[in-house]
């Protein structure tokens, strides 16, 4: 099976994940903004199995099974990227827990320049559907901010600093 056909809906809202991606089924995916100056030298979401520090909605938004299927036809999308500078300061992200609540891997998104990243490695990375991503984080009210200082005032008032 050809990568951008990765994440294939199961049943319920348990993924099957081909293709080698992630180590088992995924049960839930959470969306998640965070800013990625909270710790030097780490701009990735999840690392070691652990959110970033500057996660700014620690609980993240649930997908419904409606919205995983979206995104799953958004990263297969073949969608022509539109590249923007090389900055590569992802401010996005959709982490995939298996039935335990472990997570098993994520993938990051910059709105900035429009690269992105996949953990475990597997996922096409140059053909998301930015439009229909874009949307699906605005029906789960997470905000896509202009600059990277918005996204550090956002963390600053939702931790109390």
């Amino acid at each position: 099976m050809k990568l951008y056909h990765a994440i294939i809906l199961l049943i319920g809202t348990t993924l099957n994940v081909s293709a080698g991606w992630l180590p088992r089924p995924v049960h839930e995916v959470r969306a998640y903004v965070y800013d990625y100056t909270q710790e030097a030298g780490n701009v990735s979401l999840l690392k070691g199995g652990k959110l970033h520090k500057g996660v700014i909605n620690p609980a993240g938004e649930k997908l419904s099974e409606a919205q995983v299927e979206r995104l799953k036809n958004a990263l297969r999308s073949r969608q022509k990227r539109v590249m923007g500078a090389f900055c590569y300061m992802p401010h996005h992200g959709f982490v995939f827990f298996d039935k335990k609540g472990k997570a098993m891997g994520h993938i990051e998104l910059c709105f900035q320049c429009g690269n992105v990243a996949s953990s475990p490695k597997g996922l096409p990375e140059t053909e998301w559907g930015w439009t229909q991503i874009r949307k699906l984080l605005g029906e789960l009210r997470i905000p896509i901010l202009k600059e990277n200082k918005d996204y550090t005032k956002l963390y600053e008032k939702k931790s109390g600093k």
